[in-house]
């Protein structure tokens, strides 16, 4: 049985950090300038995670299209079993793309509590007051590792400098946004 304090701090998290989707008409964008500009390539063993990665759309684009491990971290229990069941319909109507969909794991946790050593790429959409909390975070990645903040640009300087401010712009519906893009040293 999970402790109070537990339970506090997990939604006291969730509170800090709500549910961000990432528009899928952006996703394109945001990739092609990963694999223009900071050595993305396709079916490599490079890996992705996406902190506080929600349903999944994040990782499951990174899969199919990149063919490339990719790890969400979610601590929203009800968004895990969200993003799995995303997962599962990819899998029955994409038969083609096994190899890939089996690129995708979806971690239930804390990504608080989650080395990111082993990542090349690292996604997040957080909001800036969620920003101060990540230092401890960012210094688990390694050097050189590229950072995705989309939408908001990290307020402190979490051993990353700032390689490219990539400004979004789709239809009338969707507003410019910018992505940034930092690689760790």
């Amino acid at each position: 049985m999970m402790s109070k304090k537990i339970k506090k701090y997990d939604i006291h998290s969730q509170l800090k950090l709500p549910f961000l989707e990432t528009n899928q008409d952006f996703l394109n964008d945001i990739f092609r300038i990963l694999e223009l500009n900071f050595g993305l390539k396709r079916r490599s063993k490079q890996k992705l995670i996406d902190l506080g990665s929600g349903n999944g759309r994040v990782i499951i684009y990174s899969a199919l299209t990149y063919g490339i491990k990719s790890v969400g971290i979610e601590i929203n229990e009800n968004l895990v079993k969200e993003a799995k069941s995303n997962v599962k319909s990819v899998k029955s109507k994409n038969s083609s793309d096994k190899k890939d969909i089996k690129q995708i794991q979806i971690v239930s946790g804390d990504f608080f509590q989650y080395s990111l050593v082993r990542y090349d790429y690292i996604y997040i959409f957080s909001l800036p007051t969620m920003h101060e909390f990540l230092q401890h975070v960012f210094h688990t990645a390694r050097t050189g590792a590229t950072i995705i903040s989309h939408k908001y640009p990290l307020t402190q300087k979490f051993f990353t400098s700032l390689r490219l401010d990539y400004t979004l712009k789709h239809d009338v519906e969707n507003p410019e946004i910018s992505t940034y893009y930092y690689t760790k040293f």
